[in-house]
């Protein structure tokens, strides 16, 4: 069986990376990966890696187009080339099944050849909700175009379902990137100093800031600068990272760099933490910002979470997230509670909804067996009450 997945940016190849392995290690799937927009020149192949795919167990077509500075010109242009490519693949390779994960802008590119091709499309993380990012629309118009749903959550099957899918398509699986943290193990601070080049003062805080998509205000780096600077006051040690590829992405990194050029004691900027996430996760005592990793993964840790903003507005979360607006007093606010014995005392209680870090071979199990539902799908009315 041949099986295509589409990888567009690191955040998605975090979680889609045990899925991969799981079907890069079945010996029954010839597996090919896709990757672009992301990822610079050369680069994708080694982050594959880095996500846990074994050398030699699977096929890379590294289709670049890397998109540095996000506009509406420069994502419509390239989403068309981009769906170019994609056409040549599905001719070239027909594959039996195409994987994709949530709800990037460039899935609107990718997914139509195929579509129009008869493969089978098996979606990740639909039936979600996230009122303040465009990612929300994306994610809905997957689910109607794809096959099969591996849903994270139950009110996740019920939002599929209501979009008129049908029950043998839906299948709740948990989400793949908690996989990654079945066996957390924190950072000592001899570990963390040689990493990262600082001492470990507590509290340790991440701190990941994307643009507020869904609105596109305009100032994003002013936002973003209110939450490093709230983050950076009340931390012993900060590691910021960079924002997603959305646009207002260079205001935020240009922010982050002004930081780094300041050289504050205790204050880290990464770009990205790669395998070292779920180490840095098991240390932290507080995620702060929109990062949709506060919703997931946050709460496998026991992690206190400040949620900026309504990126993440509507989703779902366990008892250790905060939520508060993109103002300064409330932020400020947010974080000491967050920070408080208590909070964090309940939040180390949490019970995560989206899973139990058991869900790639679910998935995979669905990926393999998706051949045997044909391409038909009966739109399954919901009936609602009056």
């Amino acid at each position: 069986m041949l099986v295509l997945a589409f990888v567009g940016t690191r955040a998605d190849l975090f979680p889609l990376g045990p899925v991969l392995s799981a079907l890069a290690a079945d010996d029954a799937v010839d597996l090919h990966v896709a990757t672009a927009i992301g990822f610079p020149e050369g680069t994708a192949h080694a982050r594959l890696l880095e996500a846990g795919l074994p050398e030699g167990r699977f096929t890379h077509h590294e289709e670049g187009l890397y998109l540095e500075e996000l506009t509406a010109d420069t994502q419509t242009r390239t989403g068309a080339e981009l769906s170019a490519r994609m056409a040549g693949l599905a001719g070239s390779l027909a594959p039996d099944a195409v994987v994709v994960l949530g709800d990037r802008w460039e899935l609107l590119y990718v997914l139509p050849p195929f579509i129009i091709s008869g493969v089978r499309l098996i979606h990740l993380h639909g039936g979600e909700v996230t009122e303040g990012a465009l990612d929300e629309r994306v994610r809905h118009a997957v689910t109607k175009l794809a096959d099969q749903h591996c849903v994270s959550t139950a009110q996740a099957a019920r939002r599929v379902a209501q979009l008129g899918e049908s029950a043998d398509r839906i299948h709740q699986t948990g989400a793949p990137g908690l996989d990654r943290f079945a066996d957390p193990v924190p950072l000592d601070a001899a570990a963390f100093e040689a990493e990262f080049g600082v001492r470990l003062e507590l509290p340790l805080v991440m701190v990941t800031y994307h643009p507020p998509t869904a609105e596109m205000p305009g100032n994003a780096g002013a936002l973003a600068r209110q939450v490093f600077e709230e983050s950076i006051r009340q931390a012993g040690t900060a590691i910021l990272t960079y924002p997603g590829f959305d646009a207002g992405r260079e205001e935020i990194i240009a922010v982050l760099k002004e930081i780094e050029a300041q050289g504050l004691p205790g204050v880290v900027v990464r770009e990205s933490l790669g395998p070292l996430y779920p180490q840095v996760m098991a240390t932290v005592q507080a995620l702060i910002g929109n990062s949709s990793s506060g919703i997931l993964e946050a709460a496998t840790f026991g992690v206190p979470v400040v949620n900026v903003g309504d990126r993440q507005r509507g989703r779902e979360h366990g008892a250790n997230v905060i939520h508060c607006r993109d103002d300064r007093q409330e932020i400020r606010a947010s974080i000491e509670k967050a920070l408080s014995a208590e909070f964090r005392a309940t939040s180390r209680d949490v019970i995560n909804p989206y899973g139990n870090s058991h869900a790639a071979g679910l998935i995979e199990k669905v990926v393999v067996e998706s051949p045997s539902t044909g391409l038909s799908k009966t739109f399954v009315d919901v009936t609602l009450e009056s």
